[in-house]
């Protein structure tokens, strides 16, 4: 009886401890996507990770933040395996979620009174005690870490000479995981936009299995393909934003190296053209790629004005049965799955989220194009318009 006992309690050990995660004696690196929406926090994402792999150390995958945008309701925080599948990442380095990262690793490495919170001493003249980091200052960095029960009792303001670009030796030196396990950031360690260098990383970001059938299913029952997939932004938000670009600039203003390029020696200059097309540059540029790709079916994604009778009278006039879409429900993750799908796209150059689609894109060896980045459609006879 006393045997059965003993063998019950082992067996009753190994399935209660077999599907824990490994501790990674590497260490981690944690931090609070807390800059914009789902486009920037991408951008944050693919350089994350890309630190993560030069320090060694296992990425603490955080969740989107999305604060109830477009469709989401009071979920502000969405697990990055709801849209994208983790273990395609592992191919390129370790990573762990979260949640499971706090259920599993925490207990054992990182207890609370030895949470500590990294960032530049510079940054200490922001709190209110002039000599810590204010982690948990404001929305939506209290909410962030208040949802995994997290609080630091102390901080770690990194000097000067070290920053995201050093190197793992100058990192380790300073701090090594024996003594500093879990690098717990208060942004991303990370640029925005992403450097030239991890654009390619976007290829281990991969749609769930059912998010994918979905985009599938709604692509074969909505559109007619071969299809032109869209997308720009012209609320008033992204319009005052543009305002800035008035006159032109000579250097990178949010998303827009995507079509000015990365060095600064060769690459254009970004006009307003480019931040916010005029109506008669979108409907030229989307005529000329309808009719050069024979396609059946426009696809539209965008923050505000979708323009659709504006189209659907552009095909009427050029004599083209072209059937417009645009999705009914506000949903971001389709319309970027959508996009992605296209035979051809066009998007934003400043936008990050025409920047998620273009670098999946560019892995995939499909084209893009860009509103206002090309003279051709700039400067297009509007007669036919």
């Amino acid at each position: 009886m006393r045997l059965r006992f003993y063998i019950l309690t082992f067996v009753l050990h190994i399935l209660t401890f077999s599907g824990a995660a490994e501790i990674d004696e590497n260490g981690y690196i944690a931090y609070c996507p807390c800059m914009g929406r789902f486009g920037n926090q991408a951008d944050h994402f693919l350089g994350s990770l890309s630190f993560a792999k030069k320090l060694n150390r296992t990425l603490i995958i955080p969740p989107w933040i999305v604060h109830g945008y477009r469709g989401y309701g009071d979920d502000s925080f969405i697990p990055y395996s709801r849209w994208f599948q983790v273990n395609a990442l592992k191919p390129y380095h370790r990573v762990i979620e979260m949640k499971e990262f706090m259920l599993e690793i925490a207990p054992s490495i990182w207890l609370p009174e030895k949470r500590y919170i990294y960032c530049h001493e510079s940054t200490f003249k922001r709190s209110e005690d002039k000599k810590s980091c204010p982690a948990k200052s404001g929305n939506p960095f209290g909410p962030f870490w208040d949802n995994f029960k997290i609080d630091f009792p102390a901080s770690e303001g990194f000097p000067t000479h070290l920053h995201f670009h050093s190197s793992k030796k100058e990192w380790d030196s300073v701090y090594p995981a024996t003594s500093h396990p879990v690098l717990a950031f208060m942004g991303a360690p990370a640029s925005y936009p992403v450097n030239e260098k991890d654009k390619q990383l976007q290829r281990y970001v991969q749609w769930t299995k059912d998010l994918e059938n979905s985009a599938g299913k709604l692509i074969d029952l909505k559109l007619k393909k071969p299809y032109v997939g869209i997308h720009f932004r012209n609320g008033m938000d992204w319009k005052k934003a543009c305002d800035h670009v008035k006159n032109g600039l000579d250097y990178p203003f949010m998303s827009s190296p995507q079509c000015t390029g990365y060095q600064r020696s060769t690459s254009k200059r970004f006009t307003y053209e480019m931040c916010y097309p005029s109506l008669n540059t979108v409907k030229s540029h989307v005529l000329s790629l309808v009719k050069e790709s024979n396609s059946n079916s426009l696809f539209i994604a965008t923050d505000a004005s979708s323009y659709e009778n504006e189209f659907n009278n552009m095909f009427k006039e050029a004599g083209l049965d072209v059937s417009i879409v645009k999705l009914e429900n506000d949903e971001l993750m389709m319309d970027l799955a959508l996009l992605i799908e296209s035979d051809r796209f066009i998007g934003s150059c400043g936008s990050s989220v025409t920047a998620f689609v273009s670098r999946k894109r560019e892995v995939l060896g499909r084209p893009n194009e860009y509103f206002g980045a090309s003279d051709k459609h700039n400067e297009a006879d509007r007669s036919e318009l």
